[in-house]
């Protein structure tokens, strides 16, 4: 496995990068990194953000109340 590191454009959702001349034809995994877009971490961030929840006791709050959710799933509730 050879990883390679290059700039490429999406246009009209279109992908066009040019690869070294070295390496062989062949199908390729890719990996895109939109530097500019959110990802879902951040776009959870910002919606727990605008929800109320940026600060410490409003985290474990939910975290609370997502671990109770799931120990409900499994019936698992005292």
């Amino acid at each position: 496995m050879r990883i390679i590191q290059t700039i490429g454009k999406i246009s009209q959702g279109e992908l066009r990068a040019k690869a070294p001349p070295e390496l062989s034809d062949g199908e390729v995994d890719l990996v895109i990194i939109a530097k500019n877009e959110l990802d879902e971490f951040e776009e959870m961030r910002q919606l727990a953000k605008s929800n109320g929840y940026d600060s410490r006791d409003k985290k474990m709050e939910l975290i609370q109340q997502v671990k109770l959710e799931m120990l409900a799933e499994k019936g698992r509730t005292k």
